[in-house]
């Protein structure tokens, strides 16, 4: 059994971790860090259930200085790739999330995103593995969080076996109108392995975020997160 974790540093907060039908109309975006290790797959099985608009190999431009034509342009972005903290590797190379807003085109949510997701090991990092989990995701004028309201991932590994299920989970859950990122963790409960667990970065505003309803953005230059992540 995988439990919930809740934390809060100053401004961050991190913590533990636990419908009708959607009717407004998203727009959504998946990016595959390989050509041939099914990653491709993983994004295609969250982006069948809705009428998505991008789906692409992930390039480091994506994710960086044209984001605002690819990722930042989307409600949902998602990543299948190869991870680590605040980091995902692309066909290109890896996008440092610490730094991936300093172009013209910022981070992510001043444009249009609100909810990104990676289905990659150790992208979304928890007090478990490091005790400043909070300052790479808000700290700097390059940073990621931008009006982003939800960032969703793991701290631990996750298995390419079970991906695709994971996202075959979640996005029908969300597009059915329950809670963003509390899907993502009953998409890994359901269909990952034990010792995959997921982990979810916000502001403390969009806790309770679905896909059909959230808040409206939070400030550009906000400080303020909040991390559940499962243990």
């Amino acid at each position: 059994m995988k439990y919930l974790n809740k934390a809060i540093v100053l401004a961050a907060v991190a913590s533990f971790a636990s419908g009708a039908a959607m009717a407004v109309d998203r727009e959504e975006g998946g990016y595959a860090g390989t050509t041939d290790e099914g990653h491709d797959a993983v994004v295609y099985n969250f982006l069948k259930h809705f009428n998505y608009q991008q789906y692409y190999y992930s390039y480091k431009h994506q994710w960086s200085w044209n984001n605002n034509n690819r990722v930042d342009a989307m409600d949902f972005a998602i990543f299948a790739g190869h991870g680590n903290k605040w980091l995902i590797a692309g066909l290109d190379g890896s996008v440092d999330l610490v730094s991936a807003g300093s172009s013209g085109h910022r981070g992510y949510g001043d444009l249009d995103a609100e909810f990104v997701a990676f289905e990659s090991c150790y992208v979304v990092p928890s007090p478990i593995e490091v005790t400043n989990w909070y300052s790479n995701w808000t700290s700097e004028s390059d940073d990621v969080f931008d009006g982003l309201h939800q960032a969703m991932g793991f701290h631990t590994v996750s298995w390419q076996s079970t991906d695709q299920k994971v996202t075959d989970y979640f996005g029908p859950r969300i597009r059915n109108g329950y809670a963003v990122w509390q899907s993502w963790f009953d998409a890994i409960n359901a269909k990952g392995k034990s010792d995959e667990h997921g982990s979810a970065v916000m502001h403390p505003s969009a806790d309770g975020d679905t896909y059909a309803s959230f808040v409206s953005d939070p400030v550009e230059t906000h400080s303020s997160l909040r991390l559940w992540y499962q243990y």
